[in-house]
């Protein structure tokens, strides 16, 4: 049964799939594939790019960001030697029209079904679990009753480095391509890694791996030179090797590097072939040669992508939940787990942004995904950004792994994220030993505990205070965009006086559990002199004001004729318990009034209509886009946790129905994003694309609309004490279950809404017994059963 289907695909029964039915969809629809280390991109055209470790640094093709055209990827060329036709499995780039066409996305793979004049082709990509090479597995039939020559023209030009390829003509003089017959390998090495890498100063590095390309068939011709596989005055879609000019089996240092192969094929009446390639990066000859008998065959190809398919069961099958609301099931149970764990925490890339770096707050709050999987996971996470800290507290806003070079900027919440991914781990875990774990700092080998890396993040937010005793936003807050607002040091953040609110009170429980009370006493006395400046200086009447600029002046105020109001501090008053309840009640009540719209709650309204250079580039986009009076979909996944804690439940459903993916992509010409990723923002009614999705996959918004979506919708929530049942669901909701790992022990839990009321749980039967309360006291036990009525 197809599910959610629109023109452009739908979802598989089991939810595995995403089946896009025709190329032309309204942007790229891609995925994101990777086993940690070695990745790609490939959308529903085969556009794309590969890389190993980076996706900046070490780029084995090159790609050219055009969601437009979607121009540059790695493609097969499938060409009828007798009738001349040429067509491409993925369709692009030659565009030809195919009888038949399917890409497939699934976790860890993507396929293509297509059929031209009765040759029908299935072709699966994937990367390894294990190894640095992606696989071209490929199935070739006749259906015609007729003997078959096909030949197969493999075409990409190589990057091997650092994706800034802006000036290729210098760039191209490093590599060296040529044919290895033994091997039956076109490979390509470069003289030069351009990353701020080496003891001998900048472009004076080797790049240490070798590109390949092997085929499982032999290759019977080649061409390594652009010019001469495309022609002058060729393109990729009419190339001129393919339209008679002969491969001249160009190699060497002098040419703009391509991997142009050709194999032959014979088919035979109605009868199939099946053979792959593999490509990849490797260190040397000698790994290249194990990896080349490692999938030698189809049985080994065969093997590698089970286990790529059984990996992906494993970790998203941990967790799952079953509701009415079969959207909801499939981006829990499925592909908000994928996105965030595939594309931010392995690739951290995607299309509309390429990283490759780690954010210090971006991937720590994504390796939360994680806790209700495998926690150690969150665990290393913890301590990767640990080890980039500085002694002082402050941290770099990002870094790159390779160079280990990174931002150190001025930014004044990166730092707390630390104690507040700690602080979710450990509720998770109760492992207060964690906190005992030695880590070194950025700038000291010698280093601290993980306790005192918290500390030091904590207390060095509370030394960055205004005159008026405010927390100094620097150059900015979680939101980036608010660049310039504080720069000379003076603009003050109200969303860290809720936010680190929240640190202080918890983080004041964990000291006294390591019995350090005077440290305890210190941060709850902090977070109520926070408390009583937040009432006094940033109460507007309705709402709570946004952050004041360097010249005093304020903003997310009535009195200002744009940005009057901002979600996140009105959010973060109820999740950090920063105000009192009648406080809370009333932002909120302004959010649903001001801020809630078809696709969920905007960052900010009115739009900035003009830029304002002491606020910095959110005032430069234009107003309806993105941080700018769009819905910004890590923002928007808070208002589900805050209306929940108010037990405004019908709101806490519709700011998730506004933000899914799912429901949106069914208007996909309005959406035009996937529909089975998160998209980082949908524009606001500002913009004359009010309700267009943008900047899929590379976004925070997947982990946390995950977090949000299990804990305070489905309700089911870890706590010191064990697991907390506190459902904020649809009324009309009969029943759901839920199967949560929880500190070693499966919990599978029913819960009933039998009255309709859908309120706080009457009985709590755990393993047949029922217990009073509405927390599940941890079990020794693998499995433990428990019945909810509310």
């Amino acid at each position: 049964m197809k599910k959610f289907e629109t023109k452009y695909g739908y979802f598989s029964e089991d939810g595995n799939e995403y089946v896009i039915k025709t190329p032309r969809t309204p942007k790229p629809w891609i995925n994101v594939i990777s086993n940690s280390r070695y990745g790609l991109t490939i959308s529903q055209t085969g556009g794309g790019f590969s890389w190993l470790d980076h996706s900046e640094f070490n780029r084995l093709n090159c790609w050219h960001q055009d969601l437009v055209q979607d121009n540059w990827g790695k493609y097969l060329y499938f060409k009828d030697e007798d009738s001349g036709e040429v067509w491409n499995p993925a369709w692009l780039p030659t565009r030809t029209e195919l009888d038949e066409y399917q890409c497939i996305h699934g976790f860890g793979y993507t396929r293509f079904i297509s059929e031209y004049k009765e040759i029908c082709s299935i072709l699966t990509i994937f990367v390894t679990m294990d190894d640095p090479l992606e696989i071209w597995d490929i199935r070739i039939e006749d259906k015609s009753g007729k003997d078959r020559n096909i030949s197969i023209y493999t075409y990409f030009e190589w990057r091997l480095g650092s994706s800034n390829d802006h000036h290729r003509e210098f760039h191209k003089t490093f590599i060296h391509t040529r044919m290895d017959q033994t091997r039956n390998a076109a490979l390509a090495e470069k003289r030069i890694w351009d990353i701020a890498i080496g003891d001998r100063g900048h472009w004076n590095t080797k790049y240490p791996y070798i590109g390949f390309l092997t085929a499982s068939e032999p290759i019977a011709d080649y061409e390594f030179d652009k010019d001469s596989f495309i022609g002058q005055f060729g393109t990729p879609q009419s190339p001129a090797v393919i339209n008679g000019c002969t491969m001249q089996q160009r190699e060497g240092t002098f040419y703009d590097a391509v991997a142009g192969t050709k194999i032959n094929l014979e088919i035979k009446a109605n009868q199939s072939l099946r053979f792959h390639y593999l490509l990849g990066l490797a260190q040397d000859l000698s790994e290249l040669d194990v990896m080349q008998a490692k999938y030698r065959d189809a049985a080994s190809v065969d093997g590698a992508l089970k286990n790529v398919q059984e990996y992906w069961k494993q970790v998203l099958s941990t967790t799952e939940v079953e509701t009415p609301d079969e959207s909801l099931n499939l981006l829990v149970n499925k592909w908000l787990k994928y996105q965030t764990i595939a594309g931010r925490l392995w690739a951290r890339t995607a299309y509309y942004q390429q990283s490759g770096a780690y954010g210090f707050r971006d991937q720590l709050q994504d390796s939360q995904i994680f806790l209700s999987i495998d926690p150690r996971q969150t665990e290393q996470q913890i301590r990767l950004h640990a080890e980039h800290q500085f002694k002082d507290g402050h941290v770099l806003h990002w870094w790159h792994p390779i160079t280990e070079t990174g931002l150190d900027s001025n930014f004044s919440d990166d730092f707390l994220w630390l104690p507040f991914v700690t602080l979710s781990y450990l509720v998770e875990t109760d492992d207060l030993d964690f906190l005992l774990q030695n880590v070194k700092y950025y700038d000291d080998s010698k280093g601290g505990t993980i306790l005192e890396h918290c500390t030091q993040a904590i207390d060095y937010a509370l030394k960055r205070m205004s005159t008026r005793g405010l927390p100094l936003i620097g150059s900015g807050d979680w939101n980036d965009g608010l660049n310039a607002i504080g720069i000379e040091m003076k603009g003050e953040s109200f969303w860290i006086v809720h936010f680190l609110n929240y640190i202080l009170t918890r983080f004041a429980d964990v000291l006294e559990r390591m019995s350090d009370d005077l440290k305890a006493k210190q941060y709850r006395v902090e977070a109520a002199r926070l408390r009583k400046k937040l009432l006094e200086f940033g109460w507007d009447g309705k709402w709570f004001i946004r952050a004041t600029k360097d010249n005093g002046e304020i903003i997310g105020s009535h009195a200002n004729r744009e940005g009057q109001i901002f979600l996140n501090t009105q959010t973060w008053s109820v999740i950090a318990d920063s105000a009192p309840s009648g406080y809370q009640q009333k932002a909120m009540k302004e959010v649903e009034s001001r801020l809630m719209r078809d696709n969920g709650p905007l960052l900010l309204y009115p739009g900035y209509s003009a830029p304002d250079k002491y606020i910095g580039y959110l005032s430069r986009y234009a107003a309806g886009v993105r941080e700018n009076g769009g819905v910004y979909t890590h923002a928007a996944t808070w208002a589900i946790w805050a209306f929940a804690k108010l037990n405004q439940n019908e709101l806490a459903f519709d700011t998730f129905v506004g933000i899914n993916p799912i429901i949106n992509g069914q208007d996909p010409d309005r959406y035009k994003a996937e529909p089975y990723v998160t998209p980082g923002n949908i524009d606001g009614p500002d913009s004359p694309n009010y309700g267009r999705g943008g900047w899929t996959w590379y976004t925070g918004s997947a982990a946390w609309l995950q977090k949000c979506t299990l804990e305070w919708i489905l309700g089911i929530r870890p706590v010191r004490e064990g697991l907390m049942i506190d459902p904020h669901i649809p009324v009309e909701w009969k029943s759901y279950t839920v199967k949560r790992l929880f500190r070693d022990t499966t919990y599978e839990i029913v819960i009933k809404n039998e009255s309709g009321k859908a309120g706080e749980t009457k009985h709590l039967i755990v393993d047949s017994k029922e217990i009073s309360g509405n927390i599940i006291p941890p079990v020794d036990r693998e499995i433990c059963r428990v019945e909810v009525i509310l």
